[in-house]
């Protein structure tokens, strides 16, 4: 029999912990004297200790390496939780791989100044949902307006039921950053299916995730904000995966000055 000093010594496991092994029930005392308290450990236990070690050095938690001796006495049973667990511990390393790109890209993007901080970019998951729409070509970005004139003479008679919180969004169709003769498509979000009116289409947009950047002031930002998220999307190493678009948050509608506007651009992406 081994005394615990002794037994610390050849497992190189510390007494404190071995103290704590025992009170958890993940390694306990083969004897304890019922007169001194004094914990003695037997050779056998050696490999026990020593696989606590291995262990625990691929960064499992204690409960858990005490399920594994527990539960799993034999080595092919092992091996199929370690391999599960191989998995996990892979996709948290991807995420801390992500999280620190995210990190690089922002301390290179705060380096160069720009009235829009694209280190506010954040990922967003929007859920599936019923929008009423229209769609039509518009000469120049200013008449971005007109298309929701039209959309809310198109509507009128429907009663629509706005989802709340409601979302104004502004799809731009055409695949690229041209000012002239642009494809804009506007969107509210509504409860429910409704009659396509002729010029206005009721649809459901599936689910999608989103690379956003929400920002305060004028709309001559826009262009900014833009670049900024675009340069953002390629250096996290995600692609666009359809058309961006800007929910209006706070728009002329109920503020009249420009510099109170709150705008969220938004490029739907995916993993390269």
């Amino acid at each position: 029999m081994l005394r615990i000093g002794e037994f610390s010594a050849l497992s190189q496991i510390s007494i404190y912990m071995l103290r704590h092994y025992d009170e958890i029930g993940l390694l306990t005392p083969e004897n304890i004297d019922r007169f001194t308290g004094y914990r003695y450990y037997s050779e056998t236990q050696l490999p026990i200790a020593n696989k606590i070690r291995a262990l625990k050095s691929m960064g499992l938690s204690l409960p858990l390496i005490k399920e594994i001796l527990t539960n799993y006495s034999e080595d092919y049973e092992l091996k199929t939780y370690l391999e599960t667990q191989a998995v996990y511990q892979k996709e948290k390393i991807d995420l801390m791989q992500r999280q620190l790109t995210l990190i690089e890209s922002t301390i290179r993007h705060l380096e160069s100044p720009s009235p829009i901080s694209s280190y506010s970019v954040a990922l967003k998951e929007f859920p599936q949902h019923n929008a009423i729409c229209y769609r039509q070509i518009i000469t120049t970005p200013d008449q971005e307006g007109v298309l929701w004139v039209k959309l809310a003479e198109e509507t009128k008679n429907l009663c629509l039921h706005y989802t709340s919180p409601q979302w104004n969004i502004a799809i731009f169709h055409d695949g690229q950053f041209i000012e002239e003769n642009l494809d804009v498509e506007v969107q509210k979000s509504v409860v429910g299916i409704y009659p396509d009116t002729g010029l206005a289409k009721c649809k459901t947009v599936e689910a999608f995730t989103a690379a956003t950047l929400t920002f305060k002031g004028h709309y001559m930002n826009l262009p900014i904000a833009n670049e900024a998220i675009a340069r953002w999307i390629t250096d996290n190493h995600y692609k666009i995966s359809g058309p961006r678009f800007n929910i209006y948050h706070i728009s002329p509608k109920t503020e009249n000055s420009f510099d109170d506007m709150i705008t969220e651009v938004c490029f739907p992406i995916q993993s390269e």
